[in-house]
């Protein structure tokens, strides 16, 4: 087997070659934050005596998405860098398939126990896990006025559309084939089974439409990064819907369950990257270096937060 090449931060663009469909990308008002991200994971190649280390009044809380906290390994490796480079890091409790508004509630009562005091908070946050901290920083002022910067990894701002195929019928004319269909009505009653459903269900378009613009109050009242990327190899089997939208869009860039354009926040600063896939920030996965990945991204959050 030939070994994957290492992953760099170069090469968005390249996403036209996989993907001609793709629609023009283009970052908010606040700009694009990618050259910075490039800086600060170069600077993570230097030998850890030479690399910055955090300030002690910072800490930085990761918020896991949908289905985060059934996987094991979850966070651990990003969690484990940020320490060993002095910085104060946990992980946010919520539910792995929670809703939206109960997360929140989740979120901010375990963040301001575990964080008291008046230190600020950085939130590097994946998936599902932005829109429940957004909402968190919307209903709990006390977690708002202490909120230093809001990092935003592969958050959607629109529908997932194979949930909107699994759950709610939509996109049927794609689906080719017994098999095809079979797949999905088990996904389906996996879903209900679990309890699954209605935290699902908010990850469609429909749902998402209807507090989108309360959610980009929030990011726009703050430091708030958002990452944007593409893959073309699937790296896990929950995450990494490539045929599936293949087939409702084809030729059109996505992460294996987002397309391109809803991952970026018009909001935010955008970080536009190259061949990630959706679960690989979380738990690496086909050599992606993931605890650097969000070192990275930490001391960006950082930056921003300090201008």
């Amino acid at each position: 087997m030939t070994p994957a090449a290492a992953w760099t931060p170069h090469g968005f663009a390249d996403c036209r070659r996989f993907y001609p469909a793709t629609p023009p990308i283009a970052c908010g008002a606040r700009g694009d934050a990618t050259a910075s991200f490039i800086a600060a994971w170069d600077a993570l190649s230097l030998p850890p005596e030479r690399a910055a280390r955090f300030d002690a009044d910072v800490t930085f809380v990761f918020v896991r998405g949908l289905f985060g906290r059934f996987i094991p390994g979850h966070f651990a490796a990003p969690l484990r860098a940020l320490r060993d480079a002095g910085g104060h890091a946990f992980i946010a409790r919520s539910r792995a398939a929670g809703t939206i508004a109960g997360n929140a509630r989740m979120l901010a009562a375990d963040i301001l126990r575990r964080a008291p005091g008046h230190g600020r908070l950085v939130f590097l946050c994946h998936s599902k896990g932005g829109l429940d901290l957004l909402e968190a920083l919307r209903q709990t002022p006390d977690l708002r006025r202490r909120a230093a910067a809001v990092v935003l990894c592969q958050s959607p701002r629109d529908g997932c559309a194979v949930l909107e195929s699994v759950l709610l019928g939509d996109h049927r004319e794609s689906l080719h084939g017994f098999a095809e269909r079979a797949s999905e009505a088990a996904a389906r009653a996996a879903i209900v089974a679990s309890g699954s459903r209605p935290g699902c269900l908010e990850l469609t378009g429909t749902a998402l439409a209807a507090r989108i613009d309360g959610l980009d109050a929030v990011a726009a009242s703050l430091p708030t990064l958002a990452v944007a990327s593409w893959s073309v190899e699937p790296s896990a089997w929950l995450d990494s819907q490539h045929a599936r939208l293949g087939a409702i869009r084809p030729q059109c860039a996505h992460d294996g369950l987002f397309y391109l354009e809803d991952l970026v926040w018009p909001a935010a600063r955008t970080v536009l990257l190259p061949r990630i896939d959706h679960s690989q920030p979380c738990v690496g996965g086909l050599e992606f270096p993931h605890a650097r990945f969000w070192h990275a991204l930490a001391t960006v959050a950082v930056a921003e937060a300090a201008k």
